[in-house]
């Protein structure tokens, strides 16, 4: 928090001083600076004694004297130079001050008071002794005259700023809201840093009803405050409450629904679907601005697609690395897929007819596993719309649905497409480098595997570099047992399709080969992955040991810490062995890529710990 701290004028710069007492006054400024106080006192007691109307010397002796808790001497100091100059209001600032500093705060009131009552109307007064009061952190005096002076003045918005700043400092959150509502009431160009100000202490519920209850008086002063209310009722999650002053809002500003468009879009970040629903049905039957339509009926269908993801991760084990989905049948799914349909019949050829369709696409592939309807769905963004935002991603779909089916040589001529589109997506770039390795190394082309590879690794900040690594490190130490890294790459594009059943025969089948003790590890670990998605789990917990047990001489023992933590929180309902597992990792590999998820488990599962103790 900042103040304007308006005390007195120090280090004039005064002409034609003499040499000898400047060189002087530095030295005593050398001595207070190493801790010799009481000299430095001498020397400018005698330079003030010479020259009583320097300012410098005056200064510099009174903060000594303070210094060294010299009070009387202060105050003496302080009273000589008012019997000179009555008129100088910042002397009785300066005089309260020392009052204050020795416990007498009757007199240090007084002392602030004396400018006042001399100069009732003058708001400056107020706000000149409020500044020394802050200054000794006498806040409800400050609070006291700043309000004083706040009645006094013509432009209360000037003390409406530092009143909310006291009121915060000393937790009287109410009547600092009730501040800043009156400054916005005369200046709604503050209303961002307003806003800031008040939910930089309304985490407290209590607070944030009170503070709702203090704004509603304001909301007939400006749409600013119908804005403030829309805000804070939504940090309570009244988002019923939230959308109507939206409304308001629109009613009066007519911008078009783009607010109401970011509230419907944040309720659904927070997963408060029904409530996004609302708000787009009312924006498609009440909107005239056809984007705004397009938008708001786009996302009735998002909406709804959330809900149906969410059931589908609900009954599916997304915790684990692979799993086998639990699909839905097209009964379940026709409500969203006739919901885009609807958009691409209104909005023919539109962005938001593409994105209709892609989606239709990603529910047809991955909800419904109806891999025919899907490529038709993403064929027809490729064949149409090659300038879209979802042309590179419908490519990448099609080349997986073609890994699935077999047919590689398609999917490498899908995947090859995406690089020389003008309009691809980094990490769809990315993704086709990643799958291009793994079917060129399947096809026992090895270097060309190792090449895109490291068209990946060379960018370290994207998400696929850890798997680019650990394939690309196979490739390189097992280069000359060419037979099992065949096999392992056949095993790895199985796992694309999900036979985990036969890609761990694979697995296990190079790992009996003693010959393959390069292998071993990434097999040992790849078996494990394949009995979970297998829920084979007690199976996975003897492997995961096995690995972790190794330490050093596997390269894979952080991460058999973790999924052996995630198969005791998730599966078993063991949190006392899966925080154990996750401890176990920060401790013995700090530096592992799976710390942060491991931290971040250890502190979700204490909560429910805690939660469940209480439950009992």
């Amino acid at each position: 928090m900042k103040f304007i701290i308006l005390l007195f004028p120090i280090f004039f710069a005064l002409p034609q001083q003499d040499p000898f007492e400047l060189n002087q006054f530095m030295l005593a400024e050398s001595y207070e600076q190493s801790g010799n106080l009481q000299k430095a006192i001498e020397i400018v007691e005698n330079l003030y004694q010479k020259n009583p109307n320097n300012h410098n010397y005056f200064n510099k002796l009174y903060n000594l004297y303070l210094l060294t808790k010299k009070y009387e001497t202060a105050i003496r100091l302080v009273e000589l130079k008012l019997s000179v100059n009555p008129e100088d209001i910042s002397l009785y600032g300066l005089k309260g001050s020392v009052y204050y500093l020795m416990g007498n705060y009757d007199l240090a009131k007084k002392n602030w008071e004396i400018p006042i009552k001399k100069n009732p109307e003058n708001p400056f007064t107020y706000r000149m002794m409020a500044n020394y009061a802050i200054e000794r952190r006498a806040f409800d005096i400050a609070i006291e005259f700043l309000s004083a002076g706040k009645n006094k003045s013509s432009d209360k918005s000037i003390f409406s700023m530092d009143l909310g700043e006291l009121y915060l400092i000393t937790m009287q959150y109410e009547s600092a809201v009730k501040e800043y509502c009156e400054l916005l009431t005369q200046n709604q160009n503050m209303y961002a840093v307003i806003e800031s100000k008040i939910f930089s202490f309304i985490n407290k519920p209590d607070i944030l009803k009170n503070s709702i209850k203090i704004v509603e008086k304001y909301q007939n002063y400006d749409v600013v405050f119908l804005n403030l209310l829309a805000k804070l009722h939504t940090e309570i999650k009244e988002f019923d409450k939230a959308f109507e002053y939206y409304k308001k809002i629109e009613n009066q500003q007519s911008n078009a629904g783009q607010q109401l468009v970011s509230f419907a879009n944040f309720l659904v970040n927070e997963k408060e679907y029904e409530s996004a629903k609302k708000v787009f049905e009312y924006l498609y039957n009440n909107s005239n601005n056809n984007s705004i339509k397009s938008t708001a009926k786009l996302g009735l269908a998002k909406v709804l697609e959330a809900i149906l993801w969410n059931e589908f991760n609900q009954k599916n084990d997304i915790w684990k690395n692979y799993y086998s989905p639990k699909y839905f049948d097209k009964l379940k799914t026709n409500l969203v897929l006739e919901a885009y349909q609807s958009v691409i019949d209104l909005f023919k050829f539109s962005d938001v007819a593409v994105e209709a369709i892609f989606s239709i696409g990603r529910i047809n592939f991955y909800v419904n596993n109806d891999l025919n309807s899907a490529e038709e769905f993403f064929s027809e963004i490729i064949n149409k719309y090659p300038t879209s935002r979802f042309y590179s991603r419908s490519l990448l779909e099609v080349a997986l649905i073609k890994i699935i089916q077999n047919d590689f040589q398609s999917a490498i001529d899908y995947l090859n497409r995406i690089e020389s589109s003008t309009t691809f997506i980094e990490e769809d770039k990315l993704s086709s480098y990643f799958y291009l390795a793994k079917l060129y190394a399947v096809e026992g082309n090895f270097n060309k595997a190792g090449t895109y590879l490291r068209k990946i690794t060379d960018d370290v900040r994207n998400d696929f570099t850890n798997d680019a690594l650990e394939f690309s490190l196979l490739l390189n130490t097992a280069k000359n047992d060419s037979i099992n890294l065949l096999k392992y790459s056949k095993a790895e594009i199985l796992v694309i399709q999900k036979d985990y059943k036969q890609a761990k025969k694979i697995y296990e089948e190079i790992l009996s080969n003693r010959q393959s003790f390069i292998l071993q590890p990434f097999c040992l670990i790849k078996i494990a992955e394949m009995e979970v998605a297998l829920n084979q789990y007690q199976l996975a917990l003897l492997k995961l040991d096995e690995i972790y047990n190794q330490k050093e001489k596997n390269i894979f023992s952080d991460k058999a810490l973790f999924l052996k933590g995630k198969i005791y929180e998730y599966e078993l309902n063991d949190y006392e062995q899966a925080i154990s597992s996750y401890k176990n990792l920060l401790l013995e590999f700090p530096k592992s890529i799976y710390s942060d998820e491991a931290r971040e488990s250890i502190n979700r599962l204490n909560k429910e710990n805690i939660r469940k103790e209480k439950d009992a």
